[in-house]
């Protein structure tokens, strides 16, 4: 595998153990070759349902080719206009544009269990403004294994020791 395939999977890992932790229904923003797969598969194995909100019409395109009934894919061409304020068991946070994703965490602060956020190595701090919303969380834990970093925030599960 290209070593740039490898960079965009660095998510994994967090994203699955986040998902065995939580309940309840599941929110992907930025849909992807690994990260949907991945929650589709594990919606489906446990009876939860995914929503996919994708701001790219070619990605939308793309994953719309696949969805299925626990699967709800939603286009968003503007994410102001996301209905997404509503208690979420899990949250990923992968879309574009960049500047963006602090926007939405904040959106989202007090309605999900845990929030998986991609990209969080302090020196992507510039593009993804993310040092704005960690205040916000009670807890937080960095996946700094790999680059990128993966980090899972929440309001009300400890992750500081996963």
């Amino acid at each position: 595998m290209k070593k740039d395939m490898i960079r965009v999977a660095t998510h994994i890992p967090l994203l699955v153990r986040a998902f065995t932790q939580s309940e309840g229904d599941v929110l992907e923003m930025g849909t992807g070759y690994f990260s949907t797969l991945i929650l589709r598969w594990l919606c489906e194995m446990s009876g939860r349902t995914l929503y996919s909100f994708e701001g790219s019409k070619g990605w939308y395109e793309r994953a719309l080719k696949k969805s299925k009934p626990f699967h709800k894919l939603i286009y968003a061409p503007d994410w102001d206009k996301t209905d997404i304020e509503r208690h979420w068991g899990l949250v990923f946070i992968d879309h574009g544009p960049n500047w963006r994703r602090h926007i939405d965490i904040k959106r989202l602060v007090n309605f999900a269990d845990y929030i998986v956020i991609h990209d969080t190595e302090p020196e992507s701090d510039k593009a993804y403004h993310y040092s704005r919303i960690f205040p916000l969380f009670k807890y937080k834990y960095d996946f700094n294994k790999y680059k990128p970093w993966t980090s899972v925030v929440s309001n009300f599960k400890d992750v500081t020791k996963w």
